[in-house]
């Protein structure tokens, strides 16, 4: 039975690989030959490229710094206060978080019309802000790191925020990377925000720029996939051990 499994895993695993592998293969060809010509048309020739990457480094990294001084302190609130309506509340976050992105689209494209942020970095970074999908795992990872040394640094400060950052943090650090990684992935990845919020090409990602296949030749396109799937790529590989270990089912029930 196990060596079933282990063929079947095995046999989705390059169900999965497949694709980025011939990716990462056709970046390399060129009229059917080994070629770096789409490298070189791509970081030489194409200049908008520049500024959509770095677009997506800046809103990426934001959205998720952002997050985190949201995420900890409302999965806190949910695990240690007390209050009506918490659980109904938490449920709430819940059915946010499994809504499609297509639903909430309309009403974040009126509310950041209202408030003039369209076409604007803001018109991107705000909405992600407050995603609940950060506050649902983390709250479920903090069922169970250990009160005592929470009521102990109660016991010797009445800041909520030193609490947080002595006695909580270090230890939901593993959770912590599992969620970054997460995060960061996903606001990374997005494509409908920046395409429906942003007009000026200068703003837009580089997602947009992968989107607009007509646009290019497949030579330019390959590369730059190649190249999008690196910062995620290396996040993976830094915090690999920590995402096991912090989204593990037994830590999270």
């Amino acid at each position: 039975m196990r060596k079933i499994n282990a063929l079947i895993f095995t046999v989705l695993a390059l169900i999965f690989v497949l694709p980025v592998a011939a990716t990462v293969v056709f970046s390399f060809r060129a009229g059917g030959e080994f070629s770096l010509q789409g490298y070189a048309d791509l970081l030489f020739d194409c200049f908008v490229f520049y500024p959509m990457f770095w677009n997506s480094v800046l809103y990426a990294a934001a959205i998720t710094i952002v997050q985190l001084l949201v995420i900890i302190p409302c999965a806190f609130g949910f695990s240690q206060a007390r209050f009506k309506g918490k659980g109904a509340l938490f449920v709430f976050y819940i059915i946010l978080m499994m809504m499609p992105l297509q639903v909430t689209i309309l009403p974040n494209y009126i509310g950041l019309r209202d408030m003039g942020l369209i076409d604007t970095p803001w018109g991107i970074i705000l909405p992600m802000i407050f995603s609940p999908f950060g506050v649902v795992v983390m709250h479920q990872y903090m069922k169970n790191i250990d009160n005592s040394v929470i009521e102990a640094t109660r016991l010797e400060t009445n800041s909520i925020f030193r609490v947080i950052f002595t006695s909580v943090i270090p230890q939901i650090r593993v959770c912590i990377f599992a969620v970054v990684l997460f995060v960061f992935a996903d606001c990374w990845n997005m494509v409908e925000q920046p395409m429906l919020f942003l007009k000026d090409d200068v703003l837009k990602t580089l997602s947009v720029f992968i989107t607009n296949a007509q646009e290019y030749t497949g030579e330019v396109l390959f590369p730059a996939a190649v190249i999008f799937l690196v910062p995620v790529l290396i996040l993976y590989l830094f915090f690999n051990e920590n995402l096991e270990k912090g989204l593990t089912l037994g830590e999270l029930s």
